[in-house]
């Protein structure tokens, strides 16, 4: 009796099914075109920022890294010029009081202050440039590479703008003694006066004609033309942190407001 010859049997899958070929070809564009190219960065909880008055913000930065690609933490600022001296907290109901230019700029980022949203991509950065916001520096040091870098995970930060003629405002990182602040240069893009750059109310920074992008691109004029009023100045601050992408481009976490404060005097001269 012969034996008898079964057909083979076809009923089993491909294992490269269109389906499972278009799955495939998800995962290699994945992989190869960016769509991980965004880390997402932990912003800075507002709530670990308090602000006390218009002289001082302290900021408790995270004990954890934000995030895969963190590199330091950025604070951006902005000058303006007022004639009005404010000596208590500085809160949106006195924003346009000082400066309509502070309210507008205020309500411009306040959208990405979210701290819900987890899209991390370059935009923040322009956004700032945008509206003349610029990287704070500091005397004598770098303040990305050696004081805001992840050295600074989980320390405390304290802002100190002194209300007394001829203190100069400093940052204290943790236990550390405290450094200057300074304005930038833009990179040289711009020449602030005064050449010192430190964050007092000169009458070369309070000035409205000073208040250009060749000179204080990083002010906001005062709309008060009479020169001879008596001028004040105010900063304000946002801290995001920075990192890059598998690109090397920066990107950034939403940023967190630290509060506006007031800019001291220079000395009083005899």
């Amino acid at each position: 009796m012969g034996k008898s010859c079964s057909k083979p049997d076809h009923s089993y899958e491909s294992p490269l099914t269109p389906v499972r070929c278009i799955a495939l070809v998800v995962c290699i564009l994945a992989a190869s075109c960016g769509i991980e190219d965004y880390p997402y960065l932990e912003p800075v909880p507002i709530g670990s920022i308090t602000i006390e008055l218009n002289s001082r913000s302290t900021v408790l930065l995270p004990k954890e890294s934000p995030g895969r690609g963190f590199i330091h933490f950025t604070v951006f600022y902005r000058i303006y010029v007022s004639t009005v001296p404010e000596s208590g907290s500085i809160g949106t109901g006195v924003m346009s009081t000082l400066n309509s230019t502070m309210l507008s700029d205020y309500n411009t980022l306040l959208p990405y202050t979210d701290t819900t949203n987890t899209t991390t991509t370059t935009a923040v950065g322009t956004l700032f440039k945008n509206r003349r916001f610029y990287e704070l520096e500091l005397d004598g040091i770098d303040i990305d590479r050696n004081v805001l870098n992840s050295s600074s995970i989980g320390k405390t930060l304290i802002f100190n703008f002194p209300q007394i003629p001829g203190e100069i405002p400093t940052l204290t990182v943790g236990t550390a003694n405290p450094y200057q602040l300074q304005r930038t240069s833009g990179d040289g893009t711009f020449t602030p006066e005064p050449t010192d750059r430190y964050f007092q109310n000169s009458t070369e920074l309070n000035s409205s004609k000073n208040a250009v992008t060749t000179i204080n691109a990083d002010v906001a004029g005062s709309n008060e033309a009479n020169e001879s009023v008596t001028r004040y100045t105010y900063v304000m601050l946002y801290i995001v942190a920075t990192g890059i992408d598998s690109n090397f481009a920066p990107v950034y976490s939403s940023p967190a407001f630290v509060g506006v404060l007031r800019l001291p005097d220079p000395e009083v001269q005899p």
